[in-house]
C-alpha cells in the first residue's frame, strides 16, 4: 500500500494498524517513495539478516575512528609490499 505523507499524518494510527497486520505502507513525499512503516517483528527479522557490504562497513570504521593517519598508510603499504616480495613467486615460470 502506497499513501501520500499529508494522509499518514491524518490517520497515523491506522496505518500503524495495518502494518502491525503484516501490511508493508510505503509512504510518499512529492510523489516519491521517501519512507516505509513496516511491523516491529518485520522490522527486527530485516535487521537481523542485515550484512552490510565490506565498503559499507569501511565507511562506517572510517566516520567513526577517522581513517588511517598518513603514518600509519605508509606503514601498511610497505607492509603489503614485504609480503607481496615475501610471498610472490621469485621467478616467471614462462
Amino acid at each position: 500500500m502506497t499513501v501520500p505523507l499529508f494522509d499518514v499524518k491524518a490517520k497515523l494510527s491506522e496505518y500503524v494498524t495495518l502494518a502491525e497486520q503484516g501490511e508493508v505502507v510505503k509512504i510518499t513525499k512529492y510523489g516519491k517513495t521517501s519512507a516505509v512503516i513496516v511491523s516491529l517483528k518485520e522490522y527486527e527479522e530485516l535487521k537481523k539478516n542485515y550484512h552490510p557490504s565490506f565498503v559499507d562497513q569501511l565507511s562506517r570504521w572510517k566516520q567513526e575512528t577517522g581513517g588511517l593517519t598518513n603514518a600509519e598508510y605508509t606503514e601498511f603499504e610497505e607492509a603489503i609490499k614485504r609480503n607481496k616480495e615475501q610471498y610472490s613467486p621469485k621467478e616467471n615460470l614462462f
